[in-house]
């Protein structure tokens, strides 16, 4: 038997826990029913959802705003730098450190 655990904030799981709760099951529960269909069916609730032009672009900005934050916890960037991007942008001696390049990041 293999265990999977997953972090999630308090209130998220209060609020999942009693969703589930309605239809008579608990939240580990659930997981287990998800991850043998996907398993099962071989597809995920998921597939094909990031895959329009404007899901892919969400997806690199939220990549890039993730990283931005990754870099600041860091303390690569200090917190109240102003981006001279639109979005956020990492400067290229951040991204390095990171061992990212701008292509990664949508830049």
């Amino acid at each position: 038997m293999a265990l999977i655990q997953v972090t999630v904030d308090d209130e998220i799981k209060r609020k999942a826990d009693a969703a589930f709760a309605r239809n008579g099951i608990t939240t580990p529960m659930a997981m287990r029913m998800m991850v043998t269909q996907v398993a099962n069916e071989n597809r995920t609730p998921f597939d094909n959802v990031f895959f329009s032009p404007t899901s892919v672009a969400l997806a690199e900005d939220v990549r890039r705003d993730m990283l931005y934050a990754e870099a600041q916890e860091l303390g690569l960037i200090p917190d109240d730098a102003v981006s001279v991007c639109d979005s956020y942008c990492i400067p290229d001696d951040v991204l390095e450190d990171l061992g990212l390049s701008a292509f990664e990041v949508g830049q």
